[in-house]
């Protein structure tokens, strides 16, 4: 995309962009509760009752929860990378990943994170964007924004490579004029309406004044754009159908309560009093009503109602609303029953399925966010930061991006293992990461670094590192042997006279 083509470009991609445009919109609306009734009701037409479970809304704000509820971090990938670096260079990786960390919470980014996660979740695609601060202030070298994606996309190239060649984002005004703003690996464009080129004139700094035609100092497109899944599609949008048929069912359901409360009278071999328009009025409580004689039976006055069995309703609108939770992997929010370990408990009520759901997510997401650190390193080179500030050493290949979830769930079985991989000499950073329980673990590997080396080399010097050492606390490999899930009807741990 260049000067010569970028009208006949955009114009294209604007027009494949409306019909997703319209799809987020309807999830966006349809998480926050406008879910249109599937149904026409014909019969009392007086009593329609319409009503939105949302069990969307439920459903995304678990996953913003569990998925998202604790900050995104950068770790540093190992003392061995790509960069072969020395025992004094990893020293200052450690640090300038911390740093990094720092940077980016100063930015907010678990608060813009949590922006990005809402519409990743909703809708199945987010996007952020990098910028460089124009001045740096010991803070942050960089800005991080994440946009709506009902007003950015990114174009790729249609080859197998699939590479991006632009990332648009564009606004419009009361005035009815639309700004696009197009990122090329080379120049930002400003277009208006598609039809003019906003300040055309060519200029080579960067600024935050309107401007077009300029170099892309990043030399990349600073628009990242995230995918839920493989198919980009949100985590409740397969579900859509059995949503509207649950508010179809609770909709009737209280329909037939307020059917039922305002019932309809009939009556035989008498009249009810009329208004003064002549039209017959309701029967009402403690009214008098003087019945005529009737030849052939007795008079009569009761109401039309039918039997309706509302406890097998109820039942049947709980079961279809834990099928749903199900099928997005939400899990079970019930009382447990009794007789069964965490561990069972964990696998009955859909905890297990749940982290393996997010496990997927995570590694769908993890291309984002190293995108995003890889434009955030570039940012930091371009700015004013120090040039003895080892953030200006650190390298992509030196870091991955770390989602850290149930931070303290079981925390005595996690700290048992990190425990007994720090004795039996595993690297204490690796130690930190693999039990997924401190929010910052480059930063806790710092704060920590000097202690955890200093009492390794204290084991191997007393020869005590391959010992077996008694666990700091009991944890759920305890429960193993009781589990009827994970044992089964094993019998050999029974004692006698156990039932």
């Amino acid at each position: 995309i260049t000067e010569d083509n970028i009208f006949e470009e955009l114009s294209n991609a604007v027009i494949k962009f409306c019909k997703p445009q319209e799809e987020i919109k309807f999830l966006l609306d349809y998480e926050k509760g406008i879910q249109p009734l599937k149904r026409e009701k014909k019969i009392r037409s007086d009593i329609d009752i319409k009503v939105s479970d949302n069990v969307a809304n439920q459903v995304v704000e678990f996953k913003l929860g569990y998925n998202w509820g604790n900050p995104i971090i950068y770790v540093q990938r190992g003392n061995t990378d790509l960069n072969n670096s020395t025992e004094e260079e990893n020293s200052k990786q450690d640090a300038a990943v911390s740093m990094l960390n720092a940077m980016n919470d100063c930015e907010f980014a678990f608060a813009k994170d949590q922006d990005l996660a809402r519409y990743v979740e909703i809708t199945g695609i987010g996007f952020q964007m990098i910028d460089v601060k124009p001045i740096y202030d010991g803070l942050s070298a960089f800005d991080l924004v994440t946009l709506n994606p009902l007003s950015t996309f990114c174009i790729y190239r249609n080859t197998a490579k699939q590479e991006k060649i632009a990332g648009v984002t564009f606004r419009t005004l009361e005035n009815g004029n639309t700004y696009y703003t197009v990122f090329t690996p080379k120049k930002r464009f400003e277009i208006e309406n598609l039809v003019k080129v906003v300040n055309g004139e060519k200029k080579s700094e960067w600024n935050f004044l309107q401007r077009s035609g300029e170099r892309n100092p990043f030399g990349k497109v600073p628009i990242v754009e995230f995918n839920r899944s493989a198919d980009r599609t949100g985590v409740f949008e397969r579900q859509i159908s059995d949503m509207d048929a649950l508010n179809i069912e609770v909709s009737d359901f209280a329909n037939s309560v307020a059917q039922t409360t305002q019932e309809v009278f009939f009556g035989v071999g008498f009249d009810l009093p009329k208004d003064g328009n002549g039209k017959t009025e309701a029967p009402v409580g403690g009214q008098w009503i003087i019945a005529k004689p009737v030849q052939n039976g007795t008079p009569t006055l009761k109401a039309v109602s039918s039997t309706f069995d509302f406890e097998g309703v109820q039942e049947n609108i709980v079961a279809k609303r834990n099928v749903i939770l199900q099928k997005c992997y939400v899990p079970l929010q019930s009382e447990p029953g009794g007789g069964s370990t965490g561990s069972a408990m964990s696998m009955s009520s859909g905890w297990s399925a749940a982290e393996a759901s997010a496990c997927k997510e995570e590694q769908i997401l993890r291309k984002g966010k190293t995108e995003i650190a890889d434009l955030e390193l570039i940012a930091i080179n371009l700015s004013t930061v120090p040039e003895e500030s080892p953030l200006r050493k650190l390298s992509i290949a030196d870091i991955i991006p770390k989602f850290t979830r149930n931070k303290t769930y079981d925390l005595a079985t996690k700290v048992n293992s990190m425990v007994a991989m720090i004795k039996a000499g595993v690297n204490g950073r690796v130690s930190m990461e693999t039990v997924d329980l401190f929010p910052d673990v480059a930063q806790a590997w710092a704060d920590s670094k000097d202690a955890i080396e200093a009492y390794q080399k204290s084991l191997v010097s007393k020869g005590s590192a391959a010992q077996e050492e008694k666990r700091e606390q009991s944890d759920l490999s305890d429960q193993t042997g009781n589990s009827p899930i994970l044992d089964g009807m094993n019998t050999d741990n029974v004692r006698d006279g156990d039932v």
